[in-house]
């Protein structure tokens, strides 16, 4: 595994026209931890984590890798270069709602075919590299199954081992079970689980209150585009002292019957 970095969020803005998405964000993630973005939809949480790639171009602040500004030359100034900008992405592996894998290709093709063309690995040095991802999310007897005849979890641990095998410093989810049947949720969350005790820096969004309660290290709530609390899970669901917070856990409860 690569060496795990920090990721520090500081004054970071976000407009769609005259909505604002993001609204004077800071948070800091710190090397080898985890931190779950909760909150209601819409709350902005998708966007402040496709802003840290810059999938979505931030309009102020700075999003900084380690000491690294992602995004921009200097902070406020011109866009980065974009070989410059797929450098710094290597660094950074995204895992989204929907799996994204190639229908046309094997599981072991979909891991490979990233180290190949991004990493410009020789072919028997990716396959080798994406064995041992997929090994590591527990499908390594599914090589050679195309996507279609793997289940909606196995589809999503794919993907886990596609972004893994790039040896990133920091993992980014976004909803990972989301689109999951309740009964394949377990396997993907165990797989996340895995990476953290390793020591991996992760930022989950997620709606799976029970992981973010007995696996990150900090929990940020966001309402409305604006980040209210980031606190140990402890203090956010047992002691949260603002009335957000509180009501937003209260609906949590009463829709699943949710306990901390």
């Amino acid at each position: 595994m690569a060496q795990a970095a920090s990721v520090e969020i500081r004054n970071v803005n976000k407009f769609y026209g005259p909505f604002q998405a993001l609204r004077n964000v800071n948070l800091h993630v710190p090397p080898g931890k985890v931190t779950c973005l909760i909150g209601p939809s819409g709350s902005g949480k998708s966007t402040l984590l496709r802003c840290i790639n810059f999938l979505e171009e931030y309009d102020s602040g700075e999003i900084r890798l380690d000491e690294q500004l992602i995004g921009y030359e200097t902070p406020g100034g011109r866009r980065m270069r974009p070989r410059r900008l797929r450098e710094l992405r290597r660094d950074i592996g995204m895992v989204f709602q929907q799996f994204n894998l190639w229908p046309h290709m094997t599981a072991l093709q979909n891991v490979a075919e990233g180290l190949e063309r991004v990493r410009g690995m020789a072919r028997a040095e990716a396959q080798a590299q994406a064995r041992a991802a997929l090994d590591k999310v527990g499908l390594g007897d599914k090589t050679q199954n195309h996507p279609g005849r793997l289940s909606g979890g196995q589809q999503q641990r794919v993907a886990i081992a596609r972004a893994i095998a790039m040896q990133p410093r920091v993992m980014l989810f976004d909803e990972p079970t989301s689109a999951l049947d309740p009964e394949l949720v377990g396997e993907v969350l165990s797989v996340m689980k895995q990476l953290a005790t390793e020591g991996m820096t992760m930022v989950v969004v997620t709606h799976e209150m029970g992981f973010a309660a007995h696996v990150a290290d900090q929990v940020a709530f966001m309402e409305r585009g604006e980040l209210v609390s980031a606190a140990p899970p402890s203090q956010i669901f047992g002691a949260p002292t603002d009335e957000r917070i509180r009501s937003f856990l209260r609906s949590y409860h009463e829709r699943n019957a949710f306990e901390v």
